[in-house]
């Protein structure tokens, strides 16, 4: 057994014998008194002098004969405790040692010293490298930033508020996995925007964007104008056939807006082709295959329509991967102010004017509730830019819009007076423009038609007879 702990003993000595020797730092050994016991290779690099010329002799007179201008030993038996030196070496490097004590077991006697140094060149050095490791991290975080925003920025998506910065965040991350989204949201929040960031921050960015309105599209159409024909499916159909949506976003991005608008049979469709990416024409036989990212918008609530039974909880589970909510503007009010200046930018380069806002102006936008959220402002600030008799655009006119708004507190739809006329003319313009204030807000024939009391087919026949933009 004895023989047994020697060979271990050994086999220790040798051990960290051979690790010191290989250490690149210098190591450096003394006795309580300051006689020197050890040193390593690094060592004795760093003093000049052979090996059999250190050990064996005191710290202090190789300080004394110059070796070192301070030494750490000494000073560790001096204050009893862990020091930190800078040393000037003979050679002319600086160095901080570090002398670190060992005492007795039964005494408060100083056993040893060990003695480590370090370079402080190359400490100095290695902070500089690392300093500029971290600001080049940082250059590289601040031009993706300045990137991603740019392309927020070309996408029309303008926020300063922190409930938008974060949606930024989850578009950012979502945008380049290959999924489908669902973006949910009030009318006019800008839902359509963030699918084109969606697609621009996307691998598909350079690939087509085609957009189809779920509610604008009659629900005999629908299937058709989605996934297209073959020859003769039907009586009037084009002799050729019809391209669907579907194949024309062949390699880019599907828009499907007012999702919830879609029809039982066809989300049924829908929900096959989100499956295995085939589908059927109408009045086809064969499977087609397109590689199209699907993302999908709506303003109401699918939860509640998949509880009543008028949307598909699959459907509803399979596109809501990842949930998308755009905030209405009423939440996200620091959104106004850069949004106004957005979009009199946009009015002057349209325009070829040169108008600004006042802060009367974005004081009294910064007032309304506006129902309508972006687009509704958007097309405030747009007819008060064009009625201005002066570039300062201020409350004066901004104001006499908001006096002319009529608000139906129920459902929130605003319309301008349509001031003295004949009656016929009255009529007839306060039909076009309860309309298409109406479609402006909702965006949907559907839902237009819920709120107006009438059949959609009328919203539909009402829109194409006063020439709304917009509508397919």
């Amino acid at each position: 057994m004895k023989e047994h702990s020697n060979s271990s003993m050994e086999f220790d000595k040798k051990f960290y014998k051979l690790v010191f020797e290989y250490l690149g730092e210098e190591i450096f050994v003394a006795d309580g008194e300051g006689k020197i016991l050890y040193v390593n290779p690094a060592s004795v690099k760093a003093i000049g002098l052979p090996l059999n010329k250190i050990v064996g002799r005191t710290a202090q007179e190789l300080k004394e004969e110059g070796f070192f201008s301070v030494s750490s030993t000494m000073e560790v038996i001096k204050e009893r405790k862990t020091v930190n030196v800078l040393q000037k070496l003979k050679d002319g490097r600086v160095v901080l040692a570090t002398g670190v004590p060992i005492f007795c077991e039964d005494s408060d006697d100083i056993l040893m010293i060990i003695s480590t140094c370090k370079d402080v060149e190359a400490i100095n050095e290695l902070n500089k490298k690392v300093e500029s490791q971290a600001t080049e991290i940082l250059r590289n975080r601040e031009e993706i930033y300045y990137l991603r925003e740019s392309i927020f920025n070309a996408s029309g998506f303008i926020s300063k508020d922190p409930l938008m910065e974060e949606l930024k965040n989850t578009v950012a991350k979502i945008a380049p996995l290959d999924v489908s989204v669902l973006i949910q949201g009030e009318t006019g929040v800008g839902k359509e925007v963030v699918a084109k960031s969606l697609r621009a921050l996307s691998n598909r960015k350079n690939s087509s964007f085609v957009k189809i309105n779920c509610g604008a599209i009659p629900e005999n159409l629908m299937e058709s104008e989605l996934f297209g024909y073959d020859k003769g499916a039907f009586t009037g159909a084009d002799k050729g056939g019809k391209v669907g949506k579907l194949e024309m976003a062949d390699g880019g991005t599907l828009f499907l807006d007012e999702i919830g608008e879609l029809p039982l049979a066809l989300q049924v469709k829908l929900l096959d082709f989100l499956q295995d990416g085939t589908y059927v024409r109408v009045g086809g036989v064969n499977r087609l295959k397109v590689d199209v990212r699907v993302v999908a918008a709506t303003n109401r609530d699918l939860d509640k329509m998949c509880r009543e039974g008028t949307f598909r909880k699959d459907l509803f589970y399979r596109m809501n991967v990842i949930p998308v909510q755009v905030h209405p503007l009423r939440e996200r009010k620091l959104d106004i102010e850069p949004l106004a200046r957005y979009f009199i930018s946009r009015f002057n380069e349209k325009y070829h004017c040169y108008k600004y806002p006042d802060d009367s102006f974005i004081k009294l936008l910064y007032s309304y509730e506006w129902p309508g959220n972006v687009r509704e402002m958007e097309n405030t600030i747009e007819r008060a830019y064009i009625m201005a008799d002066k570039d300062m655009l201020g409350e004066k006119e901004l104001s006499w819009i908001f006096d002319q708004l009529i608000t139906n507190p129920e459902d929130g739809i605003s319309v301008p007076d349509v001031g003295i006329m004949p009656l016929k003319e009255a009529k007839l313009a306060l039909e076009k423009q309860l309309v298409s204030k109406a479609y402006e807000q909702y965006h949907s024939t559907y839902k237009v038609a819920e709120v107006l009391k009438v059949d959609q087919s009328t919203v539909v026949k009402l829109l194409q007879k006063h020439k709304c933009k917009d509508i397919k």
